[in-house]
């Protein structure tokens, strides 16, 4: 088992904090229905991110373990949800309805592409966790 962390906090600039990670460091602002800067990532953007993130380096992994020539891997993420709910609207969820994802991959036939996608739904840490709070709509395409 390992554990990881990371840590959130307000810079004086309102509507703006520093996230850490690994001694490392992003400016992440609040979404602009609560009045942020709009001038880098939200936390909505940064969970998205991950989702498209973590599936380019475990399809890139994976074709490495299979020796599938994989020469880019492109993954698109939309989420629905209601801003209303971020806005604090009584009786509004703020929660992501569902996620739509669009796997792009280069250098590798459909069947090579389908089983790299499988290698994402069943090793991306940040797939299996959000499957199971809203339904994920993948998407597997070769170009």
């Amino acid at each position: 088992m390992a554990t990881t962390n990371a840590r959130s906090g307000l810079t004086r600039d309102a509507g703006r904090a520093v996230a850490t990670a690994r001694g490392l460091y992003t400016v992440v602002d609040s979404p602009p229905p609560l009045g942020g800067p709009n001038e880098a990532m939200n936390p909505l953007d940064l969970l998205l991110a991950a989702l498209a993130t973590c599936g380019t380096f475990v399809c890139e992994t994976a074709a490495q373990e299979l020796s599938y020539d994989l020469t880019d891997a492109v993954v698109d993420v939309e989420a629905d949800f209601d801003p209303q709910g971020v806005k604090g609207v009584e009786g509004v969820s703020p929660a992501i309805e569902v996620f739509r994802v669009t796997l792009t991959l280069h250098g590798v036939d459909h069947e090579q592409a389908e089983e790299l996608a499988g290698h994402f739904r069943r090793r991306c840490p940040v797939f299996t966790t959000l499957e199971k709070a809203a339904p994920i709509e993948l998407t597997v395409q070769t170009a």
